[in-house]
């Protein structure tokens, strides 16, 4: 899943009736994110010509998928288009910046202030979905904050375009993507989409929560029961999905993300640094390397190391259960840690407007009035 999500796009309403000001304000889609069609728009061109080493991997796919055909990949591919825009967003990441640059894309005022009104207008839904999930509603909440702006935003690309572009272009990760092409392939089936339709981000994920097709079949659920599992406009769909994707991660409701420390000797721990983002010590272990972590965590529990790059040196943090969970939906900790920050963030009560001081009169000047009027 959504391990690509990567700082993606897009536009919503509720199926419900709950209406997104950023979707008034852009006004150009239907259900399930689709762009309406417009009179006089020039038509997608269609290849006509498949090279046989694609073909066989269409057939391969077809194989290893299930639910669908060699047919229905190939009527697919044809459809498609290369977007060397998409390659280009792909080799330059969000999570290649440094924590200080990438951490101002997403803790700003407005992403802030939306994610408040998001959680109180929305109450009900999150209420629900910590009680059938247990997931706290601001970690759900700022998933959706960081991914698509609360829905405003879910990605401008056709998802066939995406996924057949990376699939088929981008070698260093054409084997995942070729796999995500035949599952949005399917998915559209299972869904009565038409392949053109659906837009989402430049790495194929979709709808309010950016899910890639594979995770969208696994991991959706029809949250408000009405047959549909509609992550674009419904967000008894959207925020139930998300929910249920941290809850079959493990999410451990209450316990903590992560935690500031001080690190006294950077060459001890400097080997802890690396490999992927699960747990790999524990506090025990890090407070004999001379790391500083506060008394409420017992030596027992484990952890892993993360540094975090500031304009002045570096930050150090240790990263829970819970924090490798956030991973699990995007690899990169510097995600994990801009969701956490976020999340805080929202839950903090909006500060109160300052009041402009009123200037009082000065009693000891007399009023000025002009001769011919005393």
């Amino acid at each position: 899943m959504n391990r690509l999500s990567a700082l993606l796009i897009g536009t919503l309403i509720s199926a419900m009736g709950i209406s997104l000001s950023a979707e008034a304000a852009t006004g150009s889609h239907t259900a399930y994110g689709v762009e309406q069609h417009h009179h006089g728009k020039k038509p997608q061109s269609i290849k006509s010509h498949i090279p046989p080493k694609d073909d066989a991997l269409l057939k391969k796919l077809a194989n290893d998928t299930g639910g669908i055909t060699y047919d229905e990949l190939r009527t697919a591919y044809l459809q498609a288009e290369k977007k060397q825009s998409i390659i280009d967003a792909m080799n330059r990441p969000g999570e290649a910046k440094p924590w200080y640059q990438y951490r101002k894309i997403f803790i700003v005022p407005k992403r802030i202030n939306e994610g408040r009104e998001f959680l109180k207008t929305n109450r009900a839904i999150f209420k629900k979905a910590e009680n059938t999930y247990h997931v706290e509603p601001e970690i759900v909440a700022a998933i959706i904050g960081v991914e698509t702006y609360y829905g405003a935003n879910m990605g401008n690309y056709r998802v066939l375009d995406a996924l057949y572009t990376l699939g088929f272009h981008y070698p260093k990760r054409a084997e995942y993507f070729s796999r995500e092409f035949a599952n949005y392939v399917k998915l559209a089936k299972q869904q009565g989409w038409k392949h053109n339709d659906i837009k989402g981000s430049y790495a194929g994920a979709m709808g309010m929560g950016q899910f890639m097709p594979w995770s969208y079949m696994k991991w959706a659920v029809d949250f408000n029961a009405d047959g549909h599992k509609n992550l674009f406009r419904d967000r008894y769909d959207a925020i139930g999905s998300v929910a249920n994707y941290f809850h079959e991660h493990e999410w451990k409701h209450g316990e903590p993300v992560t935690s500031k420390v001080k690190v006294t000797s950077p060459a001890k721990v400097e080997a802890l640094l690396s490999g992927d983002t699960k747990p790999n010590t524990t506090v025990g272990e890090l407070r004999k390397k001379g790391v500083i972590i506060s008394e409420r965590y017992g030596n027992a529990v484990k952890c892993r190391l993360f540094r975090f790059q500031t304009e002045n040196g570096w930050d150090y943090y240790i990263g829970f259960h819970n924090f490798y969970v956030i991973t699990r939906y995007n690899k990169s900790p510097l995600y994990a840690m801009a969701v956490y920050d976020l999340s805080r963030e929202i839950t903090k009560p909006a500060a109160a407007p300052q009041k402009k001081p009123v200037k009082k009169p000065d009693s000891r000047k007399k009023d000025k009035v002009h001769p011919k009027h005393r």
